[in-house]
């Protein structure tokens, strides 16, 4: 169920990814969630997987001049996610991608740039990855 909260597309997500309205918050949310899991399927959320997908979100126009509130809600809502219980199968069966991109594929594109970020794509990252592809049928 939506908060009604909304983040508004940034110049860089609206010529990277063209992404043009607002995103609904808690989507937005579960779509971090996947990213969180599957970077640290192995056991562990490097800092430097977490710091790409931040640097990745200000990039988005999530910083404190774009839309303050929201925004650091967001980012602030991200880093305090519970990556490890989440059943990634379930949460992608269940999971709106209410974006106008095509969200399966890149939600595997950004998973596999996070999981590269500390110069180790662990076995069970791609493994995630693999298991993500056949929930979202690409």
């Amino acid at each position: 169920m939506s908060n009604g909260k909304a983040l508004q597309p940034s110049p860089y997500s609206k010529r990277q990814y063209n992404i043009h309205q607002p995103g609904d918050f808690d989507v937005a949310v579960n779509y971090s969630r996947v990213l969180l899991a599957i970077a640290g399927a192995e056991g562990e959320l490097a800092e430097a997987e977490l710091d790409w997908y931040i640097d990745e979100l200000v990039l988005f126009g999530c910083t404190e001049e774009y839309l303050p509130e929201i925004s650091k809600e967001y980012i602030a809502t991200v880093k305090n996610l519970n990556w490890k219980d989440v059943n990634l199968e379930e949460l992608l069966e269940n999971i709106n991608f209410d974006f106008p991109m095509n969200s399966p594929k890149v939600i595997l594109y950004q998973a596999i740039k996070m999981c590269r970020a500390d110069r180790d794509y662990h076995q069970k990252e791609k493994e995630a990855i693999r298991k993500a592809a056949q929930i979202l049928g690409v």
